[in-house]
């Protein structure tokens, strides 16, 4: 316990000064993210998408043409759209579009076509004729109006300010991209290539994908060419208007230089422009981790706008600050989410997961300091609670998609694990191949690809894993029971779980021991609970210690000798303690067992029902107590001994 305490106070010490030392708490920056990138958002995805959109035509180019003033809240705009019907009979099509916004025409081959805003948000455009298969055709769409100000709902289109100017910035993510402009607003169907040409009053400058390519005055007015020639999701389309500055960073890459170009408030340009070098050497490590910076023929970006944390648009990750820890988790996602796309908003951990578990990789590999703090904020954000998967299973409800606990934190502690359990050689290999997939990249992904590429290169089967990990809920607790006989040690296992969903994690556990000057780290492969471990050792244990370097998401683990079990004041051991599920107690061996009951805080009994799993291993069926503090009495040898619990 000592031990335990002391470390708390080095960890709280050490956190504290990462804080001042950064400016920056880990959990809240991840915090702003999540409430940056989910927007809030509560509109469900239209309907037809499915049947009316991604199963008909492809989508194959935009040319948008936007007038916006950062002083007024609205949008004017004409979007071309080039497509291949993929069906025959094809004489209508469809675009996600707000009814708060008017089309004022729509015109096919020059000429006005009819179209409608009926219902759910749908412009539908009626064609004059029946288009073939396989044939390039386009229309244009002519609109204007206010856009739904989602401010209270976290954002789509903005207009506000900083300091004395304003502002227009848009963030789409997940279903926010139809609140300002016609788009197939899908996970089906990338964009192959985009022109975005934007005209504002000539103060300000516009920020969006890939190269600019042109920048015009036209009277009171400039305009904005950017050219972006890769595969895009509607979602990752944005604008950045403002009086920018603008400064560049060049960085070199395995492939060249790429230029790192940045948008900020000119208030903030000196402090940014020191912060904003802290890009090199993490674009650097993931040029290397995770392949070739996947938009190498046009730049990486940062475009500075007024919501909390960041988005990863394509090229031109929209940022509130400069603190390395949001430039890691937004850079990390133009591999994931941006160039490999989640193919469902079930499986957004492919996105989210890659961008926060790169935070704590940047940390291993140029902040080690940070390191072990990161994995244990993770690892404790994500076991307050006893419930929930990585799977998203409701995609209307956007809170649940952008769940930090869950999809950020848990998702980023099972990449983790998967890298402890199939090597991190093997793993980065995998996620190299999975990046670079002909199938996927530029394209869309599921979980079941991630897992295929992770399984080819390691040649384990992760299916148990993914089971436990992915789809189901919760975690497990360990308690290590060791023994050691001349050079024959041994170890006891055991584990409880903190949801019914998983009846076991299945999981390597690593052990490190050392004594007399000597160490090393065992790993079983624990399969069951209260399983049995030998191991051949050349010298005298003194000290035994639970995964050193935090491979397992697991909660409050415990290790104790036989000695100290035997000899222990109580002689017994409550785990895990505090809990969210069951609790455990084990008694020594040589102690006889009466009766075990549970007293709530007004003394009452509430003794549940009890499953003995061994002569001295007992499980108390205590999931769905309430929250609160218990006492748990064990008679042994006629005496009875009680103990505190905590229910989380």
């Amino acid at each position: 316990m000592l031990a335990k305490l002391k470390f708390i106070g080095v960890f709280i010490f050490v956190m504290l000064h990462f804080v001042g030392f950064s400016q920056e708490n880990y959990n809240e920056v991840l915090h702003d993210i999540v409430e940056a990138e989910m927007k809030g958002h509560s509109k469900k995805q239209p309907i037809n998408k499915g049947v009316l959109q991604a199963a008909n035509y492809d989508l194959k180019y935009h040319r948008c043409e936007w007038e916006v003033n950062p002083e007024v809240n609205y949008i004017k705009g004409a979007v071309t759209s080039y497509f291949v019907p993929v069906i025959a009979g094809f004489n209508q099509i469809y675009f996600d579009l707000s009814n708060s916004l008017t089309v004022d025409s729509v015109k096919y081959n020059g000429s006005n076509v009819v179209f409608s805003q009926a219902t759910a948000d749908v412009l539908q455009i009626n064609l004059p004729i029946t288009l073939p298969q396989n044939t390039l055709d386009s229309v244009t769409v002519f609109y204007q109006g206010v856009p739904i100000n989602s401010t209270s709902l976290g954002g789509t289109f903005v207009q506000s300010s900083h300091l004395n100017d304003s502002i227009i910035w848009t963030l789409s993510e997940p279903y926010g991209a139809m609140e300002w402009w016609p788009c197939k607003q899908d996970l089906y169907d990338k964009i192959d290539s985009v022109d975005i040409i934007v005209t504002t009053p000539q103060k300000y400058r516009v920020g969006s994908q890939g190269l600019l390519v042109k920048e015009t005055t036209v009277g009171l007015n400039k305009v904005y060419h950017w050219r972006h020639r890769y595969p895009i999701a509607a979602y990752l389309i944005s604008l950045a208007v403002t009086n920018y500055a603008v400064f560049s960073n060049n960085v070199a890459l395995s492939q060249g230089n790429l230029e790192v170009l940045n948008y900020v408030y000119p208030e903030d340009s000196s402090s940014n422009y020191n912060l904003s070098l802290g890009v090199i050497p993490v674009i650097q490590m993931m040029d290397t981790l995770f392949g070739v910076y996947p938009f190498m023929n046009e730049k990486y970006g940062h475009a500075q706008f007024s919501r909390g944390g960041g988005m990863e648009h394509q090229t031109m990750s929209s940022m509130y600050d400069f603190s390395q820890t949001l430039i890691t988790h937004e850079l990390a996602h133009q591999w994931f989410g941006d160039k490999v796309t989640c193919g469902s908003w079930k499986d957004i951990w492919l996105n989210e997961a890659f961008a926060t578990y790169s935070v704590g990789i940047m940390f291993k590999n140029i902040n080690p300091i940070w390191w072990k703090p990161w994995r244990i904020t993770t690892i404790d954000a994500v076991v307050q609670q006893s419930d929930g998967s990585v799977y998203c299973p409701d995609t209307t409800n956007v809170s649940r998609i952008f769940d930090s606990r869950l999809t950020y934190h848990k998702g980023a502690y099972v990449l983790r694990m998967l890298e402890g359990k199939i090597g991190s050689n093997t793993f980065f290999q995998g996620v190299r191949n999975y990046v670079t997939d002909s199938n996927l990249s530029y394209n869309y992904a599921r979980t079941d690809h991630l897992k295929a590429h992770l399984e080819a290169v390691s040649g384990q089967n992760l299916t148990e894993f993914f089971n436990d990990w992915f789809y189901g809920e919760g975690h497990p607790s360990y308690q290590v029971v060791w023994s050691q006989l001349g050079n024959n040690a041994t170890f006891t296992i055991n584990q409880t779980q903190s949801h019914a969903s998983v009846s076991f994690f299945d999981m390597p556990v690593p052990i490190y021991v050392k004594g007399q000057n000597k160490d090393t780290t065992l790993v079983f492969y624990n399969t069951f609970s209260g399983e049995v471990f030998n191991a051949n050792l050349p010298f005298t244990i003194d000290s035994v210690f639970f995964d050193p370097e935090l491979w397992i998401l697991s909660a409050n683990p415990t290790v104790l000798s036989v000695d100290e079990l035997e000899n222990s004041e109580n002689q017994f051991d409550i785990y895990p303690n505090p809990s969210a599920t069951n609790v455990n107690v084990w008694v020594a061996k040589t102690k006889k067992v009466s009766s075990i009951k549970v007293y709530d805080a007004l003394g009452r009994d509430v003794t549940p029902s009890i499953i003995k799993k061994a002569n001295n291993f007992y499980e108390l069926q205590t999931q769905s107590f309430s929250q609160g503090n218990y006492i748990i009495e064990i008679e042994i040898n006629n005496k009875l001994i009680r103990q505190k619990w905590n229910k989380l």
